[in-house]
């Protein structure tokens, strides 16, 4: 019992280095998302605001706080 309890945790912890990996500064750029970024993709903004539009009923109305139902 305690071997497969053994093996278990080595196994784990094998499979948890093997992810690790050195990153060049040079190889970050290619490595990195665009849509990633804090308002970095203006089209994922866009389509991430029709989504709530829709699923809202409402248009508009982020600007400012309350949605006409007397809540702030």
């Amino acid at each position: 019992m305690r071997t497969t309890i053994a093996f278990a945790v080595l196994f784990a912890c094998a499979a948890t280095v093997g992810g690790c990996v050195t990153i060049n500064p040079w190889e970050r750029g290619r490595l990195a998302n665009p849509d990633m970024e804090f308002g970095g993709a203006e089209e994922l903004a866009a389509a991430e605001a029709h989504a709530t539009e829709v699923r809202e009923g409402s248009s508009g109305g982020f600007d400012a706080s309350g949605g006409g139902c007397g809540c702030n």
